[in-house]
């Protein structure tokens, strides 16, 4: 098949965790957000809502907040991992690995299907930052922080929103190279 540019996007699309110190403009964040924004979305109700951090600090903070409830919520549904329980609980790892920004995505209140809309925008977010020329990786446990009263009146987002997750950003310091993946498995195909 011939190349395309958005398929070649998709492909080259890699979850970085290793980010430069160098800022990414205000313009590419706004159009990384419209993008997400562009996501299909149940009825069209355009219920996902963002909120940008770009100071270390705050991040830090909401990475140990978000560690902390991740590590509540593991045990509250009986899952165990002896690695993920290590990471989260060793003090020098962060969630948003050091990255210059976070973007975090919410479902405002009356949203149809807040978990599938979020999604859809983050995956849309990430391919345009691999076009764009920017690293980026999805945090879905940064999600829990939702239940923090004080983190949601830090981001100044009102009761009744549900965070899904976070999207980092940044220039990547070191390429992760290319993603292995197995051939996609199709159950059936009816004609």
């Amino acid at each position: 098949m011939a190349s395309n540019p958005v398929i070649d996007c998709i492909y080259e699309r890699r979850s970085v965790r290793s980010y430069s110190v160098k800022p990414v403009s205000e313009d590419m964040v706004r159009e990384i957000i419209r993008a997400g924004f562009h996501a299909p979305n149940g009825l069209n109700l355009q219920k996902i809502r963002f909120c940008v951090v770009t100071n270390k600090a705050k991040l830090k903070d909401f990475s140990d907040r978000g560690k902390k409830l991740y590590l509540e919520y593991m045990k509250e549904i009986g899952f165990s991992s002896s690695f993920l329980e290590g990471e989260l609980s060793n003090p020098n790892y962060n969630l948003f690995y050091d990255a210059p920004l976070a973007i975090f995505i919410f479902a405002a209140p009356g949203i149809l299907a807040a978990g599938t809309d979020a999604s859809m925008a983050a995956e849309n977010m990430l391919i345009a930052a691999t076009a764009l020329g920017l690293g980026s990786c999805y945090v879905g446990m940064a999600a829990r922080l939702d239940r923090d009263k004080d983190f949601m009146n830090e981001v100044n987002v009102s009761e009744g929103h549900i965070m899904k997750g976070a999207v980092i950003l940044g220039y990547t310091k070191n390429d992760p190279g290319p993603s292995q993946r197995a051939k996609p498995q199709i159950l059936s195909w009816i004609n």
